[in-house]
């Protein structure tokens, strides 16, 4: 008899990498009949798939409704959930909720699109209650009279951002008309290529809405199939804009979040309705959410959960995000603990000033700090520097857990002292940002 009947399915769309230790060892821990499957998008360059006691991978033409279908169908006996953890493979996912079994917990394709387009996202908070999100104006076309509207109706300062893509990539602030004209000019100039290159979602269009000054902070949470939600703790963010930089993406990430329990019950309510909002059911959520004047409002949300949200949650409360958000898409009880083990952050690192990278300093020192956990380096010596605003990505982010704020706080002080990224001007060297 063939084990693989005897197995429970939980399907992921895209890789794991980065999280499929985790689940083989509370598998293997649990005594539990699951095997891992992932479906992977079909590409030119055919890689050899991997198959184990407790892994399987499926290529798959996703633009091929035949080839869905057939995939499914023969995994269906087996499948008892399927989950989405990445913002990129998003789109996969709505391609095959359609044929996958009718019992299985998934959120709807109409709540998917709602939820990872920027535009959807805003005009459906607006529809249900205005309170929660900022005013905005949606334009597909950069013309004189969608400015002159957009001045006229928003108050400055402006966010303005391209809907359809994530990590604050080409999201700019403008504080008067004509510094918006430069911006929407620049971002539609890039906005195709980004996209391309990104695998941005719908239709490129811009969202220009009023910013909120105040404190930002996220939080994880699980929407079940009638709507339940579970919080995970608040996470606090500090903004490029807070340590001096020209740029808008999330400098810091901390937590736990000094938030009384009052105010935070208000972030929940305002939370909900953006959740009903979107219609999210049977999902995980990121929820970006800021406070100004004791009020809140919806920044955005995605269907997912947040990057590197897992360890820092595993760190500071033992909470298993990987295993919760799989427990979520069986219909289980979850497993979320409030007690507090200790302190983390995740601190990016972007060059002050834009160029060949030519010199990283303090990358291996910073190793020696008590609270260093680990660090990932996306460019090195060579490579071109660029802000979030033009479609850059920061050189390195570092983390840091103590179970002592004393020295956790110390830690973060030395490292921001010891590390600098130094750069060659652009124009010396006769290179053009693209």
């Amino acid at each position: 008899m063939d084990s693989n009947k005897q197995k429970k399915y939980i399907l992921y769309i895209g890789g794991i990498s980065a999280w499929r230790e985790i689940l083989e060892a509370h598998i293997i821990k649990k005594k539990l009949p699951w095997k891992i499957v992932t479906l992977l998008p079909q590409k030119a360059e055919q890689k050899d798939l991997i198959e184990t006691p407790l892994y399987k991978e499926i290529m798959v033409d996703f633009s091929n409704e035949e080839a869905l279908k057939k995939t499914i169908k023969s995994i269906e006996k087996n499948l008892v959930a399927v989950v989405n953890r990445g913002e990129r493979y998003i789109p996969y996912f709505q391609k095959i909720i359609p044929f996958l079994p009718k019992q299985l917990l998934v959120p709807s394709v109409d709540a998917l699109i709602k939820s990872t387009e920027k535009t959807e996202m805003r005009k459906a908070f607006w529809k249900y209650d205005k309170t929660i999100t900022p005013k905005f104006e949606i334009i597909s076309e950069i013309t004189p009279e969608n400015i002159n509207k957009i001045i006229k109706r928003l108050e400055f300062p402006v966010i303005v951002k391209p809907s359809g893509l994530a990590q604050a990539v080409l999201v700019q602030a403008a504080h008067y008309p004509e510094e918006l004209r430069k911006i929407l000019l620049s971002v539609s100039k890039k906005m195709d290529g980004v996209y391309k290159q990104m695998k941005g979602r719908g239709k490129p269009t811009i969202l220009v809405e009023e910013i909120i000054e105040g404190d930002q902070y996220s939080i994880e949470a699980f929407v079940d199939d009638i709507g339940n939600v579970s919080f995970c703790p608040f996470i606090k963010y500090t903004t490029s804009a807070q340590k001096g930089f020209d740029d808008f993406f999330s400098y810091e990430q901390t937590t736990p979040a000094t938030i009384s329990k009052e105010s935070a019950q208000k972030a929940k309510v305002v939370a909900k309705k953006a959740l009903n909002a979107l219609g999210l059911r049977n999902s995980s959520a990121h929820i970006e959410i800021i406070r100004n004047d004791g009020e809140w409002k919806i920044i955005e949300i995605g269907p997912r959960l947040g990057g590197f949200r897992s360890m820092m949650y595993k760190l500071s409360f033992g909470i298993n995000l990987d295993i919760q958000d799989v427990n979520n898409h069986l219909g289980k009880k979850l497993l979320l603990p409030r007690n507090k083990k200790g302190y983390t952050s995740v601190i990016k690192f972007f060059a002050k000033k834009e160029g060949l990278i030519s010199k990283i300093i303090g990358i291996k020192k910073l190793e020696q700090l008590p609270s260093f956990i680990g660090t990932v380096q996306l460019l090195k010596k060579g490579d071109l520097a660029r802000f979030a605003k033009n479609g850059g990505t920061y050189v390195f982010r570092v983390t840091l857990f103590n179970t002592n704020k004393s020295q956790f706080t110390e830690d973060k002080r030395k490292l921001e002292q010891m590390v600098s990224i130094e750069t060659t001007s652009i124009r010396k060297k006769n290179i053009k940002l693209t």
